[in-house]
């Protein structure tokens, strides 16, 4: 299962954590817990993250959000990538997962 494009955003599509890196990171990992649930699966699942940051220096802040939702010895394999932008420019993470089903 591919989950795509996951957002610092809630339910109402209203931005989550404005210049925050762990409020948006909390809650693009609950977008894709979310996600992941409407296919009957769990992050458990997730097997790669691809990350894009647009700032580096959040790199600590990304680290220390994922591992409250993965065993911090076993992440999934996972790409970082600094971007200048993202769609929103109040978004600093945005996520995409791969789960093996």
């Amino acid at each position: 299962m591919v989950v795509s494009g996951q957002v610092p955003v809630d339910a109402e599509g209203q931005l989550v954590g404005a210049g925050d890196a762990r409020a948006q990171v909390r809650q693009v990992f609950d977008n894709l817990a979310a996600a992941l649930a409407g296919a009957n699966a769990v992050l458990s699942d997730v097997v790669t993250l691809t990350v894009y940051l647009t700032d580096m220096a959040d790199v600590a802040d990304f680290r220390l959000v994922r591992d409250e939702y993965f065993p911090p010895d076993r992440p999934p394999a996972s790409s970082l990538v600094e971007v200048r932008r993202l769609v929103h420019p109040a978004f600093k993470v945005e996520i995409d997962a791969l789960a093996a089903l």
